[in-house]
């Protein structure tokens, strides 16, 4: 061959070369170090602000003779430290923590520690994030805990179900965080607690799984409540009872179910809100329950922690590992685990990653720590 010509070759195929991408670099998927809270926390609730701080509120840490945390904080995901806010709330677990309108954040209800026992509480606190203050809102009409509670379209919120003691609730009611007011809403057919909530994109409240009846039996049935027509009515039967499973609604207005007690331990489904059904949604690797999930801006979907269900008693070792749950595959696979395994997390979704706060890990030890998963 003629040195032009083999030059000329050479040539064309470093164009070609340089030209075509080189193998894509595969994506990590991975927890990481994000900070601490001030004090450890079990079974907070936490959620985003306006402002983009997590705000973590109350709890309770074994180990600390006050029982329950009378203090909140700021979590600033940008530097990984939390900040103590100076006023001072009840101390209280089982409540919820839901922002309606004007970013305000409402507390709402749960049990107290009084004495030597827990007592349920008609509280409610809403904290004000322009401002940075906290001010008593009026109380609720019924006091519960175990509260479930979501925001409207309209950013007032819907409470419903739970406890009154021992006692499964029925009672439902609507909150205001703008005037300050609870207005009385249509109660559930049925008394319900432990179950999933979730805001449609329709305007409507979807409620799933649980317990319910005065026998306190596993719910496959879910319900819709309809804001504007204060109505109840039936919705679609899930593919299995659910009782204390997790719960991630998908950025297409989807919402997945993920474990639980029993038989629904190791499998999700999805409800699909263009076609008002339930659909199997794979198989986790774990099966468990008390697990903290959380969707990706994609439309994947990560489930962590939670206590492993066995055919035996389920002892308090939470688990340390992930999955991830692809939409197109329709199937679960593992990813790193985090660091430490906790039980009553709270995963908060934020543009650059999803944090871990709060939680239960082995021997019932709460938890400071604070974790985020990125994906890139």
């Amino acid at each position: 061959m003629k040195p032009a010509l083999l030059t000329a070759l050479l040539l064309v195929a470093v164009s070609v070369a340089v030209g075509q991408p080189g193998p894509r670099a595969p994506e990590r998927l991975a927890w990481e170090q994000a900070g601490a809270l001030a004090a450890p926390r079990a079974y907070a609730t936490a959620v985003t602000l306006v402002t983009g701080e997590i705000l973590v509120v109350g709890g309770l840490d074994k180990d600390d003779p006050k029982v329950t945390s009378v203090t909140s904080e700021l979590f600033d995901p940008l530097t990984g430290h939390a900040r103590v806010l100076d006023q001072r709330l009840p101390g209280r677990v089982n409540h919820a923590a839901v922002a309606g309108a004007g970013g305000r954040v409402a507390i709402i209800g749960g049990s107290v520690w009084i004495g030597d026992g827990w007592a349920i509480t008609d509280r409610v606190d809403v904290y004000l994030p322009y401002e940075h203050r906290w001010k008593e809102g009026q109380p609720m009409l019924h006091g519960r805990t175990g509260v479930r509670a979501t925001a409207l379209k309209d950013g007032r919120i819907f409470v419903t179900g739970g406890y009154d003691g021992p006692r499964l609730i029925k009672t439902s009611e609507i909150y205001d965080p703008m005037s300050d007011h609870w207005s009385e809403a249509s109660p559930m057919i049925e008394p319900r607690g432990d179950f999933s909530i979730a805001a449609l994109d329709d305007g409507r409240v979807l409620v799933a799984g649980g317990l319910f009846g005065r026998e306190s039996i596993p719910a496959v049935s879910s319900l819709y409540y309809d804001a504007q027509r204060d109505r109840w009515s039936p919705g679609p039967d899930l593919l299995s009872p659910r009782v204390l499973q997790s719960q991630a609604k998908l950025p297409n207005g989807d919402v997945l179910l993920i474990g639980g007690q029993h038989a629904a331990s190791n499998t999700a489904e999805r409800y699909d809100a263009r076609r008002g059904v339930f659909e199997y949604a794979g198989t986790l690797a774990v099966p468990r329950m008390v697990a903290d999930a959380a969707a990706l801006p994609d439309g994947r979907a990560i489930v962590t922690g939670g206590l492993v269900v066995t055919a035996g008693p389920v002892s308090f070792d939470p688990s340390a590992r992930t999955e991830l749950w692809d939409p197109a595959t329709n199937r679960w696979r593992e990813v790193a685990p985090v660091s430490s395994g906790r039980a009553f997390a709270r995963l908060i979704s934020t543009a650059d990653g999803i944090y871990q706060v709060s939680g239960v890990a082995l021997g019932e030890q709460a938890q400071a720590r604070v974790e985020r998963f990125v994906w890139h």
